[in-house]
Formats: C-alpha cells, sequence, structure tokens
C-alpha cells in the first residue's frame, strides 16, 4: 500500500513539476524572441524566473499581441475572397 501511495504522488509530482517546467521554458523562450529592449527583457526574465507559475501565466495572458501586417490581411482577404469566388451560388450545395 506504501509503495502505490508513493509511486502515484511521485507520477504525479512528475507530471506537474514537467508541465511547469514546459510553461516556464516556453515563456523565457518567447521573451527572448520576441525581440524587446534591453530592460524589458531583464523586468520580464526577472518576473518568469522569480515567479515560476505566477510569472509565465501573467506573461502570457498580459503580453501584447503581435501586430498584423496591412499587406499580410490584404493576403488574407485576397485568399478568402478567391476561396469564396470557388464555391457555388445556390443549388443544392453539393461542391465537385
Amino acid at each position: 500500500m506504501i509503495a502505490t501511495s508513493t509511486f502515484l504522488q511521485a507520477t504525479l509530482a512528475a507530471l506537474l513539476v514537467i508541465t511547469i517546467v514546459i510553461l516556464w521554458v516556453a515563456a523565457v523562450v518567447d521573451v527572448l524572441r520576441h525581440g524587446y529592449s534591453g530592460l524589458k527583457i531583464a523586468a520580464l526574465l526577472v518576473l518568469v524566473l522569480v515567479f515560476p507559475i505566477a510569472g509565465p501565466l501573467a506573461y502570457f495572458i498580459f503580453r501584447p499581441k503581435e501586430p498584423v501586417s496591412a499587406e499580410a490581411m490584404a493576403m488574407a482577404e485576397a485568399d478568402m475572397r478567391r476561396q469564396a469566388a470557388g464555391r457555388p451560388v445556390g443549388g443544392t450545395g453539393v461542391y465537385r
């Protein structure tokens, strides 16, 4: 009975630790990849490293969204128009 509970406790602890480490590493990589200035990188890394659970969660929740370029928006709209032009109007709704 003791071995079973110890095994389950170790397994659940390992799953929790692995999840936290993955979240932590993802936050550190994203901070470094994002291209912030030096002081902002340092502040975000301190937040992520000092608070290993709340820091990465706060970073991913409150980080600014990446701006979408006008060219990417125009290409997406053109692609949607091209797809809509290929669909039949009316009829049975069965596509080729």
